[in-house]
């Protein structure tokens, strides 16, 4: 029990170490020193994207997601993230790694070896395999998560007054 608390400790302290607040002069300004083809997280009043950065001018915010693009008006942008999809993946991945560990290490030591065997017997199999099952599982699981979602998103390039 120990070690678990200690596991999802260390996650958390890992997790809040990775996020970001606004950063200081992320004003418009800031968002037209951008370079094209940019990655970011537009919030804007009438959508949400996550697309690439074409252009940026005194009136508006062009980015494009394949071959659809989207123009979002000065007026409705609420906030431009950029995405850290690599470091979300790899939070993720340390968060599944760390969960995935406990819940087997948990596994390993619940399963009652008295009870009745049934069709599928596992009670010959170690703690070793559980905890190592459940390390592959969170480590994908976390990955796979941290990725598709980009919870980590980047620093905040601009916030609207």
């Amino acid at each position: 029990m120990k070690t678990l608390c200690v596991v999802l400790l260390l996650c958390g302290a890992a997790a809040s170490s990775c996020a970001q607040a606004v950063a200081p002069g992320s004003g418009w300004e800031r968002l037209k020193a951008l370079p094209a083809h940019t990655r970011m997280h537009v919030d804007g009043d009438k959508a949400k994207r996550k697309c690439t950065l074409q252009s940026v001018d005194d009136e508006q915010l062009v980015c494009s997601k394949g071959s659809t693009q989207y123009v979002f008006p000065r007026g409705e942008v609420k906030s431009v993230k950029l995405m850290r999809v690599t470091r979300s993946t790899l939070v993720g991945l340390g968060l599944g790694l760390g969960g995935g560990l406990a819940v087997g290490a948990i596994l390993g030591e619940v399963r009652d070896p008295a009870q009745p065997k049934s069709g599928l017997d596992f009670s010959g199999i170690g703690r070793d395999v559980y905890v190592g099952a459940g390390a592959a599982v969170g480590l994908i699981g976390g990955g796979v998560v941290g990725g598709t979602t980009d919870f980590l998103r980047g620093p905040v390039v601009y916030q609207r007054p």
